[in-house]
């Protein structure tokens, strides 16, 4: 097992399903269960075994109602708690120079309680210190800076413009004047260096940002970024979690993971259970991925809104489909099977055959050649077009790919997984 994750690190993935969804082929449709009770602690244990390490948990704010569920939930399913709001900036320090640990310490409280550990949210510079001496060593990864990089940005740019083109506190004013307030990067810096200082030794320090990994400006300004932060902090890589881990090797972790659906119907819960299996297959058979992360545990608590339906549990807590592939997919890799196909790709794309007991395989439709595979045999080649070339950073091969093979000028297609 030795695939590097080709993404950000620390992804907040926000997924959402609008248009008419291809037919898919699951995990639960070939004997792993799809209803009843779920209980992954003994399944995570043998991830964990397996991969030296996996976190899988969920959000937790000490205001959410129905405390009975959260208990059952995370005791059973979700076995990591995330500081969803109690450890950002307005909760720990509600005016200038006032620290108030009161809901990001009733995070850690539950987690404690629970008997695991507590991930914690976005830490602004000037409390770095405060905040991580205030919650102790018990923390497993911290985003030190979060959403720092612009959509807007373009090709070419510094790091530093980057950075300002968030145009967002605390590089301008909050008071919407746009007014500067610093000029280089030395407020990540500090931030980074203090972490590293007061953190615990094996704590993760994490840039945490969205729509990146792909072929686009935002993706390079967060490759340069981590490498400025390194140089000018010397933390080790293996300390650093951020973005297209290929070049830089640090860990990697999906932070924020929902996927909205246009209507609360089956064709679509299904899509959605794909999808969610498909991100965490990749996270589970990469080298350095080691923690997957739910934004909201349920629906009525997403920050999407109930319609959206963008979370593994219904209003009522009841598991979804997307829940039971979840499980059926941490299980699949917990007994060794292989890595599933891209099942969001739809069945014309990506079939599931089982071999033996529970040992999954994969199947190619609809190319040239059409080849079964099991985890002990070589995965299906790809069949795209060689007189085009696909975009830097971007997909150039693997099982099912049937796009350009060719790279552009200057660039080589580096196998990360089949």
């Amino acid at each position: 097992m030795n695939e590097i994750f080709p993404s950000l690190v620390a992804l907040a993935t926000f997924v959402s399903v609008a248009r008419a969804q291809p037919a898919v082929d699951l995990l639960i449709d070939h004997g792993f269960p799809s209803t009843g009770t779920l209980n992954l602690n003994t399944v995570l244990a043998a991830v964990t075994a397996k991969k030296g390490t996996f976190h899988f948990g969920s959000t937790y704010d000490t205001f959410n109602a129905d405390q009975s569920w959260f208990d059952s939930v995370f005791s059973t399913f979700y076995r990591h708690v995330v500081a969803e709001n109690g450890c950002k900036w307005d909760a720990p320090e509600p005016s200038q120079g006032v620290k108030s640990l009161t809901e990001c310490l009733g995070a850690q409280s539950f987690a404690t309680h629970l008997g695991f550990r507590v991930v914690v949210g976005t830490i602004i510079p000037q409390h770095v210190q405060a905040e991580i001496q205030g919650m102790g060593a018990s923390v497993t990864s911290r985003d030190v800076v979060n959403e720092v990089v612009g959509d807007g940005v373009s090709a070419g740019m510094t790091s530093l413009q980057c950075v300002q083109n968030k145009c967002d506190w605390p590089l301008v004013t909050s008071d919407g004047s746009g007014v500067p307030l610093v000029t280089d990067l030395s407020f990540i810096f500090a931030a980074f260096k203090t972490a590293f200082q007061f953190a615990g030794a094996n704590t993760r320090l994490a840039v945490n940002e969205y729509n990146t990994g792909g072929a686009e400006a935002k993706t390079a300004c967060i490759i340069n970024l981590i490498k400025r932060i390194q140089a000018n902090t010397t933390i080790p890589f293996n300390r650093l979690v951020s973005s297209l881990a290929i070049p830089l090797g640090v860990s990697a972790m999906i932070t924020e993971m929902d996927i909205e659906v246009n209507a609360d119907t089956t064709p679509n819960l299904r899509y959605q259970a794909a999808i969610w299996g498909d991100y965490l297959d990749v996270c589970l058979y990469a080298s350095n991925c080691f923690e997957f992360i739910n934004w909201d545990p349920r629906d009525d608590l997403s920050w999407r809104g109930s319609a959206a339906a963008a979370t593994l549990f219904d209003t009522n807590g009841n598991p979804k489909p997307a829940a039971y592939e979840v499980a059926a997919r941490l299980q699949n890799f917990a007994n060794g099977g292989a890595e599933p196909c891209a099942t969001a790709t739809g069945t014309g794309v990506c079939t599931i055959t089982i071999t033996g007991t529970m040992t999954v395989g994969r199947t190619a439709v609809g190319t040239t050649k059409t080849t079964t595979t099991t985890t002990s045999s070589a995965p299906t080649q790809p069949t795209g077009p060689t007189n085009c070339a696909s975009a830097e950073w971007g997909q150039c091969g693997g099982i099912g790919w049937a796009g350009c093979l060719g790279c552009p000028s200057g660039t080589t297609c580096q196998v990360l997984n089949d």
